[in-house]
């Protein structure tokens, strides 16, 4: 019975709720793991995330000292020369022919100060195939020669390159490795990371003369937005290719320059095989080949029926390459490929970073502002900058070496005066008249010193160059923009700690769960609306002002389903409760102490309470029934114990149960009284104001007298009987008295008996006569009796 009750209470909403929000926490972090739907949710918070950033900071120091500046994360050393409407009414349709490109690069780098030069010159423009004019060529790659700033971007492909134009494509390439370098000190799983089978890289000569290289490649979310760019892109070339029954445990392949093994299946998914091979790791390849993998036919003869079949196992040599932020980057560090550590999963590590100097002309340690100079209206510096020296980069990467851009705001306008986030200068302004050959006619500056100078198109039309990002269509050229200041302002969006988000959801979903099960569902959904909001603001400002990223979808998730769970469970187990008490007490209590009940269900376990008990009977009913048939008598009975209970239930007293003509009744339970002394001794005294009534229209032989009997104090109350069949009801000593003082009226010729007890809490409410002290049966101690003969003030109880 105890375990019944403890299993009982532990079902009750209130703490059932608590089970509930655990099992939604387990789940929403099993939703996590195991699916992508909290992920992409994610992204979308973060597109908000994005849109709250401001472009424009001003702030008053004090009376006529006021600075209006960029948003201090964003690179002034940036520039965008767009290739813009105005351009192309001055050279024409695009393409241009290749030369005119020879004026913007001869225009930037024909200055008499040197170290007033742009830091890199980005062309984001193909050159994987010639000019209908070889003199166009040539013009522009002797300019690219001369220049020595021009850095060109190669296109990694997912699909292998033509097999009579595969090899030029991969030599082209090589010519960048062997001139500019290839990422080499790798740490993590490289086998895993996506591989590009095909690369479409500039034409030779252009790889020669080119000052750097790297891929122009961004990754698509689920949701065809771009939000990331692989800083290390894994290009696959075909080295080999081998017939599966010519594999043995001996065959050797050179892993530590990132040679691999590898099948596809027949869904084009590329399987690694594990080096070295052994006897059981190619057992289970061929075992997994001959479910998975397509076979490769041989028809010699061509005559449509194939020789033989076979398996096909490939050798790749992976080469790792930089995007060609990363590489502008580098070149504005004054770093090199082999300087960085890529670790897939985790970094790319670039040490001691540096800092071109272009008024002394020697390079420091690199330093970024951490609050800008102020100055006042005249243009003097009222507080010097404060800065911090970067002794080390670490750029954070997932594990295809992804990082994701922090972009700064929306798509910028060519136009100048409109909207820019980063500044867009026209291709026109720098093409139209390029200095000449003779230095002494060099202009000494074009006020781009050790800027990284990002060439790109930046019209509608002239190029399939729009991408959608969270801020909308924005041109490649400025989707580089982003990705490169990302890197150089060391901006990097990171997650917070997971034992954070973990602890984020742990406290929301709970404290939900503690409230909805407590409180009113109207309450507990404000509550939550309002935690929720507030996670969401809180996000939004640490991710502003630290770029870090608050997992909001989870616990907001989280925190509605245990909202609505237990919503849920509150409204099938309430009404299941309701229903039960309505039953049980409906024919106790009246329809109004009932409707209390269903707002604060009792306790029905049994427990101690201070209750005043009365009990009443009807004096000679053995007698005064004589020569009654059954009908009459039951009519005349029931006519009798439905005045007396009406009269309780106005008092709201609760009904205990008839004993032939006996009734017993309560107050204090299942509902707290402070007043129940008070409600029963009044409710004594419109019993026999009622039976009074009763017997006006009774003859005097059929008129009926009784006797009443009340006693208070701690009694145990509990719903007791069988499984079957259960009564809410008193027991006690203190019940036995109320019992014998009803008896007690015989003695003293009374109606309505009260003990010391009782009267000790209504003497001042009361109308009454000391009896005497008498010494009833169980009792060793005598009490006082007193004899209720009316109630102050007989009135209604409001």
């Amino acid at each position: 019975m105890a375990a019944s009750k403890k299993h009982s209470k532990y079902m009750e909403a209130r703490f059932f709720g608590l089970f509930i929000g655990i099992a939604v926490i387990l789940l929403t972090i099993a939703v996590s793991q195991y699916t992508s739907i909290i992920d992409t949710l994610e992204t979308k918070i973060l597109d908000v995330h994005f849109r709250y950033k401001n472009l424009y900071l001003g702030e008053t120091i004090q009376e006529g000292v006021s600075y209006v500046k960029l948003n201090p994360d964003i690179s002034p050393d940036i520039l965008i020369v767009g290739i813009d409407f105005k351009t192309l009414t001055k050279f024409g349709k695009w393409p241009f022919p290749r030369y005119t490109h020879s004026y913007l690069i001869d225009t930037l780098a024909r200055i008499s100060n040197q170290n007033e030069r742009e830091r890199a010159l980005f062309l984001d423009i193909f050159f994987i195939e010639p000019d209908t004019n070889a003199i166009n060529d040539a013009v522009l790659i002797n300019s690219i020669k001369n220049s020595g700033h021009v850095f060109l971007e190669t296109l990694l492909d997912e699909v292998p390159p033509p097999s009579n134009t595969g090899n030029e494509f991969f030599q082209r390439q090589h010519i960048l490795y062997d001139n500019y370098g290839e990422i080499k000190n790798i740490l993590g799983d490289w086998e895993s990371v996506t591989g590009f089978v095909g690369i479409q890289a500039p034409l030779q000569p252009y790889a020669r003369a080119t000052r750097g290289y790297g891929h122009a490649n961004y990754i698509k979310d689920v949701d065809e937005l771009y939000r990331r760019q692989p800083l290390i892109g894994k290009s696959s070339e075909l080295i080999k290719e081998f017939n599966l029954d010519d594999i043995t445990v001996d065959i050797e392949i050179d892993k530590e320059n990132f040679q691999r093994l590898a099948w596809i299946d027949k869904k084009d998914i590329v399987h690694n095989i594990e080096y070295p091979v052994t006897e059981q790791s190619l057992v289970k390849l061929k075992s997994d080949m001959e479910k998975h993998a397509p076979q490769r036919t041989v028809d010699a003869d061509n005559d449509g029926t194939p020789e033989s079949s076979y398996y096909v196992i490939r050798l790749y040599q992976d080469h790792f390459l930089p995007a060609i932020t990363l590489a502008m980057a580098l070149e504005y560090f004054n770093k090199d490929l082999s300087d960085i550590e890529v670790s897939f999963g985790k970094y790319i590590f670039i040490p001691h970073p540096q800092y071109f100097d272009k008024e002394t002309g020697i390079w420091g340690p690199y330093q970024l502002t951490v609050k800008e100079a102020v100055f006042d209206a005249e243009g003097n510096v009222v507080k010097e900058a404060e800065t911090r020296v970067l002794n080390e980069i670490k750029i954070p990467i997932d594990n295809n070496g992804a990082m994701v851009v922090n972009f700064m705001g929306p798509p910028s306008f060519a136009t100048a005066g409109e909207r820019q986030t980063f500044p867009v200068r026209s291709y026109s302004a720098y093409a139209s008249n390029p200095p000449g050959i003779d230095p002494a006619k060099w202009p000494r500056t074009r006020a781009l010193g050790n800027k990284l100078v990002m060439v790109g198109a930046f019209a509608r039309g002239i190029a399939d160059d729009q991408k959608p990002t969270p801020f909308g269509l924005m041109y490649g050229v400025e989707i580089h923009a982003n990705a490169l200041n990302t890197i150089i302002m060391s901006n990097f969006i990171t997650n917070v700690p997971y034992y954070i988000d973990l602890l984020i959801l742990a406290i929301m979903v709970m404290l939900v769960s503690f409230i909805s099960s407590r409180l009113s569902t109207i309450w507990a959904f404000v509550i939550t609306i309002v935690m929720v909001v507030g996670l969401f603001i809180g996000a939004s400002v640490i991710f502003d002002q630290n770029s870090q990223i608050i997992n909001f979808t989870a616990p907001a998730f989280a925190t509605f389903l245990a909202l609505i769970s237990i919503i849920i469970y509150r409204i099938m187990t309430e009404e299941k409760e309701k229903k039960r008490i309505k039953n049980m007490f409906g024919t106790y209590v009246s329809s109004t102490v009932v409707d209390k009940l269903l707002e604060n269900p009792p306790e029905l376990g049994g427990e101690d309470k201070t209750i005043t008990v009365l009990f009443s009977d009807i004096r000679g009913f053995t007698r005064k029934s004589e020569g009654l048939s059954s009908q009459e008598l039951v009519k005349y009975i029931n006519k009798y114990l439905t005045i007396m209970t009406n009269v309780i239930e106005e008092d709201e007293g609760t009904l205990d149960k008839y004993v032939g003509d006996e009734i017993m009744a309560f107050w204090g339970a299942p509902i707290d009284q402070e007043d129940h002394a008070i409600r029963a001794c009044r409710s004594a005294v419109r019993q026999m104001e009622a039976l009074n009534d009763f017997n006006k229209d009774l003859p005097i032989e059929r008129q009926i007298d009784i006797g009443i009997g009340l006693n208070s104090g701690i009694m145990t109350v509990a719903n007791m009987g069988s499984n079957k069949r259960m009564n809410y009801t008193l027991m006690g000593d203190n019940v036995n008295l109320g019992a014998r003082l009803e008896g007690t009226n015989k003695v003293y010729k009374t109606n309505i008996i009260i003990s010391e007890f009782t009267y000790g809490l209504v003497k001042d409410k009361v109308i009454a006569r000391e009896l005497d002290n008498i010494r009833v049966q169980g009792k060793n101690k005598p009490v006082l009796i007193y004899e209720l003969v009316d109630f102050i003030g007989n009135e209604k109880i409001k």
